[in-house]
């Protein structure tokens, strides 16, 4: 672990803010390293850090200590994860959040949530063989009904938490929580509620398929406009994004015949004309280019597998890629394995035009050695030059 006294964070932020500075500008002075996907799972699942032995069904269920593992995770992030953002404890004071994971869609429309020992939580497919239908006997919940309801309370108490409280000798800020307001996109839902049998009903049962797509769609548009509103925020900002990841089990044909016109549907529900961003994880390269056309996408965040090799070429050189070492990598290999992947993507054309942030491929994952984090980050500052 880096000893956190030897970095002198003063400098380590002033670079990091010419490094964006320079990049937004359109004349970027090196490849930036950061917008890291990270959580608290790295803190909570790794017993070095987590010495209390807090498990993930006590930090996804009890507030207090949700808000307090946040304190600690963001506190390990800012003085020990290397990424061009600011490092120490922050001058503004600390911006933290609620943390649900990516199984609150599917939970809101009554799938069972799964808790095991040693995981995040996940959910059982609900809505197959006989009780298909009955997704829509049940109808579209509230937006704030089941896990939501869930969700709102643990905001509600952040709050409240915060007020007058300090970590460190700096106030404590509550984000508002992204799970409400976000989706994981309708296919990826629809895969959650049914099981991979429902990537069979988008062939042989496409009534059926459709019909669902429908549903999810509108009650995701319900969800995200009643939580926007409750937040403050604006209903249909002009940029925005979207993310479907089961999308890399379909061709890019099928795609834009029987799954493009329900994006469509939610995108222009929900935000303006972009331009856009996208996450997709696992190997959806080849529908980048769809997306980036239809959508007016100009940002991508990747996962893996991804060659890097025609990625450019594929795009151009006006949309902004984000991605790089794969987690796997980072966690299992040496440093110097990393500073060679990390090198080998630097050099595979992907950085031409300037539009290239290194990153992990996809989300760190707890016990990811910091030398290897420090290797991936110390190469691009070397290697990722214009």
């Amino acid at each position: 672990m880096a000893d956190p006294r030897r970095i002198d964070y003063a400098r380590h932020n002033e670079e990091g803010r010419q490094v964006w500075d320079a990049y937004w500008a359109g004349n970027p002075i090196r490849v930036p390293v950061g917008n890291y996907t990270i959580g608290p799972r790295i803190w909570v699942f790794d017993p070095a850090l987590n010495t209390e032995g807090i498990t993930w069904r006590q930090f996804s269920t009890d507030p207090e200590t949700m808000f307090q593992c946040q304190l600690k995770y963001f506190d390990y992030l800012h003085h020990f994860i290397p990424q061009d953002a600011e490092m120490g404890i922050p001058a503004e004071g600390w911006n933290i959040f609620t943390e649900f994971s990516n199984y609150t869609e599917a939970a809101w429309l009554g799938c069972e949530i799964v808790r095991l020992p040693d995981q995040v939580e996940a959910t059982r497919p609900r809505y197959q063989g006989d009780r298909r239908n009955e997704i829509f006997d049940r109808g579209i919940p509230g937006p704030f009904d089941g896990i939501m309801g869930t969700v709102r309370e643990f905001y509600e108490y952040f709050v409240e938490r915060a007020r007058n409280y300090e970590y460190k000798g700096k106030p404590v800020q509550v984000t508002q929580s992204w799970h409400p307001i976000i989706t994981s996109g309708p296919l990826t839902i629809a895969v959650d509620l049914c099981g991979h049998e429902i990537l069979s009903d988008l062939y042989v049962d496409p009534d059926y398929f459709h019909r669902l797509m429908d549903f999810i769609v509108e009650a995701t548009i319900t969800r995200i406009l009643a939580w926007r509103e409750y937040f403050g925020i604006e209903a249909k900002p002009e940029k925005g994004g979207l993310t479907d990841d089961c999308i890399e089990m379909i061709s890019v044909e099928t795609y834009r015949e029987r799954i493009l016109p329900h994006h469509r549907k939610l995108m222009d529900a929900i935000h303006g004309a972009g331009p856009h961003m996208m996450h997709l994880c696992g190997d959806a390269q080849r529908h980048f280019p769809t997306m980036a056309k239809e959508f007016n996408v100009n940002h991508f965040d990747t996962g893996f597998p991804i060659r890097f090799e025609t990625l450019r070429d594929e795009l151009g050189p006006d949309i902004h890629i984000q991605g790089g070492v794969h987690v796997d990598i980072l966690l299992r290999e040496d440093p110097a394995t990393v500073a060679r992947e990390t090198e080998r993507i630097l050099n595979s054309g992907v950085t031409r035009g300037g539009k290239f942030i290194m990153k992990e491929a996809n989300n760190v994952a707890p016990r990811t050695p910091l030398a290897n984090l420090w290797a991936m980050y110390e190469t691009t500052r070397e290697k990722g030059r214009y």
